[in-house]
């Protein structure tokens, strides 16, 4: 079997590319977490979007029936627009109430994409253990030379 000799300079550059190796992880880990995010965010807007336009559609029809009921399409949009004014007065009255509840909806959802582990988990996990393996094999390295040096002196 061939002898290694220990070196510093060796044991430098695999601690440096230790590092920029855990550098670009957290890095590629921001990126993964941060598109799930961006992607939930764009998900909920065209929900948010789609929900507005129901909301519309419903209401010109609601306008219509009113109107209809009522003898007059003036009387029946005045009704729909009396219907979302107590909706926002109602909203202006539980304010603080559904403003901490929708607070708490959204750090909620987002740390649940946040935290959501990503399949390469098991991959980063064998990685950390071939690193631990080269570290605890530069380390006896480093043991066997120290006690060869003591031994020459």
């Amino acid at each position: 079997m061939e002898e290694q000799k220990f070196s510093f300079s060796e044991v430098f550059e695999k601690s440096k590319e230790y590092i920029e190796t855990q550098i670009e992880l957290a890095k590629l880990r921001a990126l993964s977490r941060s598109s799930r995010i961006m992607g939930s965010l764009i998900v909920d807007g065209s929900k948010v979007l789609l929900t507005l336009l129901i909301v519309f559609f419903v209401s010109l029809a609601l306008g219509f029936y009113l109107g209809e009921l009522l003898g007059s399409y003036s009387l029946g949009f005045l009704a729909t627009g009396g219907i979302f004014f107590v909706i926002l007065l109602l909203i202006r009255v539980f304010e603080p109430r559904l403003e901490e509840k929708f607070m708490n909806i959204s750090i909620k959802r987002i740390m649940s994409k946040w935290d959501t582990d990503d399949e390469d988990e098991l991959d980063e996990e064998e990685i950390k253990e071939k690193v631990r393996e080269a570290v605890d094999e530069v380390e006896e390295k480093v043991e066997e030379e120290i006690k060869e040096e003591k031994e020459r002196v």
